[in-house]
């Protein structure tokens, strides 16, 4: 015996239409984007942005050795040989 609400399928009122489904569209259709091209990268920023990426990180190397040997100082460290 159920003491609460049976929970009943929903049903459209009268007069209402029912949804279509829509069927998929072939593989071979139309998409978007279909017909653009990609230009292929320009060989001039590519060189710029691997010269540029180089410079700052024998810039970001040096700034790092300077700021250690700052902190060795202060502690009171002295310098070894490099790793």
């Amino acid at each position: 015996m159920v003491q609460h609400k049976i929970k009943v399928k929903q049903t459209l009122p009268k007069g209402c239409k029912a949804k279509v489904k829509k069927g998929k569209q072939p593989v071979g259709g139309p998409r978007k984007g279909h017909n653009l091209h990609i230009a292929p990268k320009k060989k001039v920023a590519v060189e710029e942005a691997k010269t540029s990426a180089e410079v700052s990180k024998v810039i970001n190397d040096k700034n790092e050795e300077m700021v250690r040997g700052r902190a060795d100082v202060a502690v009171g460290k002295t310098s070894k040989s490099k790793k």
